[in-house]
């Protein structure tokens, strides 16, 4: 199965509407509000998250990049499936972790979680632009793939280069 790397032109709109609602939203509050704990836990979370998320995708696309010039296919993992729970607590992790802090600080709380949203949507819609650069030079497209799960019981991901092909 291939998909589009990093997402697809129509997984792009979806968040570039959900950035441009959740930053109007902050502009909003931020600028409507007097409690300082919203404010600095906003501003604060906006620029960690963004700077977080978009160093970690642009070092990983970068390590990609570099395999796929060498070749058209670059495995990234080789796994068994029952490896599924770890990656699910992970997300549960992730689920849970906002509304623990918002029991704690609701100002806060929503301050950081709009911070995040806004940080993440910027840096996914910068890596986007990255990539498209990256395909430039490539002269293809890199779309993420798994496979089925082979005799072994192993399946594998990772990216591949599909050429454009020029008349």
């Amino acid at each position: 199965m291939l998909i589009p790397y990093p997402f697809s032109k129509s997984g792009l709109y979806i968040r570039i509407l959900g950035t441009l609602l959740s930053t109007i939203l902050s502009l909003y509050l931020l600028f409507n509000t007097l409690m300082i704990e919203f404010i600095l836990s906003l501003l604060i979370a906006f620029p960690a998250s963004y700077i977080f998320f978009i160093i970690l995708n642009i070092f990983k696309t970068r390590r990609i990049i570099s395999e796929l010039e060498k070749k058209d296919r670059y495995i990234q993992s080789r796994r068994k499936g029952e490896n599924y729970y770890k990656f699910f607590i992970r997300i549960m992790m992730l689920v849970i972790a906002p509304f623990i802090v918002i029991l704690f600080s609701p100002v806060i709380g929503l301050g950081l979680i709009l911070g995040v949203f806004c940080g993440h949507g910027f840096s996914e819609i910068t890596h986007y632009a990255y990539v498209k650069g990256a395909e430039r030079k490539l002269k293809g497209r890199i779309y993420h793939f798994t496979s089925m799960a082979g005799p072994d019981g192993y399946y594998y991901t990772g990216f591949r280069v599909v050429r454009l092909v020029e008349d």
